[in-house]
């Protein structure tokens, strides 16, 4: 069987340049590839066009194929059937085998077949003229690895052998000692990644406490507006008796000093004091049964929570005038609606709520519609 150079089966001259080899290439691909060509035997073809484009195409295999060739051949209808007997392929029986892995490594070469006419007559040969000692296979990776020695051998058994020359890894490095500020570096970085790590807990820790308190603040504000900040409620007591408390007098008014309700009533204080405080004295006279010309029709109730706010307006947006301990006697002047509550007037001249109270007075007057 007459054998064709690379160059005649990429239908290109031996002095072609890479950009032309390139381009027979790609021409040739698209007419041979099995994708593309029908024919049984397009990957045959296909194989051979790649073989020879793939040591064509790396300057150094193709320098040491063209020099196992004779004088620069020229593609021709006539040359294409001429066969360079002198050429290392034409005496080897194994003229169309081929590597698709070579490489040489320090002292080795290392390859992989990628085809061959007759593979059982390449192995025998190839087993046959190197000796055991200068071969061995890797059945893992299915590769051989040959002493560079026998290199004359691969290159009459395959026409495509030019393997690229790689540095071999040495065989054993001496350790390498680091620097002791190298070591302390190292060392640092290990112990601060940890630190760091727990700086990031920590900043997330804060972070939902914060926003807890926020929400716990928000939440008080909304359930317990109407709930006084003032100082504590005393312990309840027998309707009638009274506690002394005192009184804190609201914005506007000046401040009378420390008056304790009822036991200021009848002090000479009582005639200073904040209008609320004089108002609130009024209570007891309607608890003793005596009508004030001020409130005929007065209706006195007494509070049933622990601190019952006083407000100076109809609603709990409004602030406490005083609180109210429980079992006080109010007295009240009439009512109002505000935001689905019903508020009463009382003496202490602000408003309370109706479910601070015993019961619901609506025969009073409406006030405010």
């Amino acid at each position: 069987m007459a054998s064709v150079s690379y160059y005649q089966t990429l239908q290109v001259k031996q002095d072609a340049t890479q950009a032309e080899i390139a381009a027979a290439y790609r021409r040739l691909a698209r007419q041979c590839h099995p994708d593309l060509n029908p024919s049984p035997d397009a990957h045959r073809q296909m194989q051979i066009i790649n073989e020879a484009y793939n040591v064509l195409r790396h300057p150094e295999r193709r320098r040491r194929y063209d020099e196992t060739l004779a004088p620069p051949l020229s593609f021709t209808p006539e040359s294409s059937a001429v066969h360079n007997s002198s050429s290392p392929s034409s005496r080897s029986p194994h003229n169309s085998a081929w590597l698709s892995y070579q490489k040489r490594i320090g002292a080795e070469i290392v390859f992989t077949i990628g085809h061959a006419e007759v593979m059982t007559v390449l192995l025998a040969d190839l087993q046959r003229r190197i000796p055991p000692s200068g071969r061995r296979y890797d059945i893992t990776h299915n590769r051989w690895h040959v002493a560079v020695e026998y290199e004359d051998v691969l290159r009459t058994l395959f026409r495509n052998y030019a393997p690229v020359v790689q540095t071999a890894p040495p065989a054993s490095q001496p350790a390498v000692r680091r620097p002791a500020n190298a070591r302390r570096t190292a060392e640092q970085a290990l112990h601060h990644r940890p630190r760091a790590d727990r700086r990031a807990w920590g900043g997330m820790a804060l972070a939902v406490a914060a926003a807890l308190m926020v929400y716990a603040l928000i939440f008080s504000r909304m359930v317990l507006s109407d709930v006084t900040a003032a100082s504590p409620a005393p312990t309840a007591t027998p309707p009638g008796e009274r506690t002394a408390r005192a009184l804190v007098a609201p914005a506007g008014e000046e401040d009378a000093g420390d008056l304790t309700f009822p036991d200021d009533c009848t002090s000479p204080q009582a005639a200073t004091a904040p209008r609320y405080f004089q108002e609130a004295c009024k209570t007891l006279d309607v608890q003793a049964g005596l009508a004030t010309p001020d409130a005929p029709r007065a209706f006195a109730l007494t509070t049933t929570r622990v601190a019952s706010n006083i407000r100076s307006g109809p609603d709990t947006r409004f602030p406490v005038l005083t609180t109210a301990p429980p079992g006080a006697r109010l007295q009240l002047v009439g009512y109002t609606v505000s935001r689905g509550y019903v508020w009463f007037v009382t003496n202490f001249g602000g408003w309370i709520r109706s479910d601070l109270l015993t019961e619901a007075p609506m025969h009073l007057p409406l006030i405010g519609g």
